[in-house]
């Protein structure tokens, strides 16, 4: 393990007065994994649950403990992509783009305790949980099927229930208070579709169009809370957006427009902070959530952002890097935000 002193960047001196503190024991970690990702392979993903970190790594799901250190790894898997916790921390679901399946893992023992089949809706890649239902974005390359299913986790079998879109590949889902965001990540320009899942029926709210504000394939999407807000990271432009999913309103904007390729996008637990990773060898920086000022600024110790890998996990940020020879390391910068 490398264990490196983050250098911390001074704001502006303009934003100084509006922003909190810069956490100046912020310190920064990068564990070598033991895997590297395929040729070709862009994607991954990182949650936090059950006091572990799990990263999807190709065939199997790398776990670390919460200091990064290795804690296992869960393999016979087919194509992972997305992962997704349960509020409690006792499961962690796995979208298993190769078997067309969804996994259920064990956080405390690591085991998969079922498998839910996808007849009929190829290619699960990314995943979002609200209380009892699993979302799941679905859909192969260049076959415009893309959609997303709803998953009643407390039936025995679960039966997909399908909202087809019609896109050119499996959307990027995110879903939280009654709201489920999904964002074209192929294709040119790119949509984000609202829809209301309060009820029992998910229902179309609206659609956030990519030609009026010049979108193009979304990295990742992350909401609030409550739902009421929703952060885009798009190819282009270059910066994260904070849109009203009732109004479909811009409400923010967080960095610069020409900074660097957004990559990956999380808030904090208490909504109060926003995340972003860079690619081209840039780093990470947070922002106020309620001014969008910068708050924290740190390089990336090893190579780039894997595209989505970022996450909070309480006052700690975790970010999926690929290193030479397209190795994946865990970064994990402690005590990131003021609690």
């Amino acid at each position: 393990m490398i264990i490196r002193r983050l250098t911390i960047l001074a704001v502006a001196a303009g934003l100084i007065a509006t922003t909190l503190a810069t956490p100046a024991s912020a310190t920064g970690t990068t564990t070598d994994l033991g895997v590297s990702l395929s040729l070709g392979l862009y994607t991954g993903d990182l949650a936090v649950a059950g006091g572990k970190v799990f990263v999807s790594a190709g065939d199997r799901i790398v776990v670390t403990d919460a200091q990064g250190d290795p804690a296992g790894s869960i393999t016979g898997l087919s194509s992972v992509y997305g992962l997704a916790a349960s509020a409690d921390g006792a499961s962690v679901y796995a979208a298993l783009a190769g078997s067309n399946q969804v996994a259920e893992i064990d956080t405390a023992t690591l085991d998969v305790e079922r498998r839910i089949d996808l007849p009929g809706h190829p290619c699960p890649t990314s995943l979002a949980l609200t209380g009892e239902r699993l979302w799941v974005g679905y859909g192969c390359f260049d076959e415009f099927q893309g959609g997303f299913l709803a998953l009643d986790l407390t039936a025995a079998s679960p039966a997909p229930v399908a909202v087809g879109l019609g896109l050119h590949s499996a959307p990027k889902v995110v879903a939280a208070g009654g709201t489920l965001v999904a964002g074209a990540v192929t294709g040119v320009p790119a949509d984000l579709i609202v829809y209301d899942i309060s009820g029992p029926t998910p229902t179309w709210r609206g659609t956030i169009d990519g030609v009026t504000h010049d979108q193009s394939e979304v990295k990742d999407l992350a909401l609030t809370s409550d739902g009421a807000r929703v952060i885009s990271a798009f190819d282009t432009p270059h910066k994260y957006d904070a849109w009203d999913t009732t109004t479909l309103s811009l409400v923010r904007r967080y960095g610069q427009r020409h900074e660097a390729f957004p990559t990956g996008v999380a808030i904090s637990p208490d909504d109060a902070y926003v995340a972003g990773g860079h690619d081209w060898n840039y780093g990470v920086s947070v922002y106020d959530a309620a001014t969008g000022a910068a708050v924290f600024s740190a390089d990336n110790p090893a190579g780039t952002f894997v595209t989505g890998g970022i996450a909070f996990s309480g006052t700690d940020l975790y970010a999926l890097l690929r290193g030479d020879g397209d190795q994946l390391y865990l970064w994990r910068i402690k005590d990131v935000v003021q609690p």
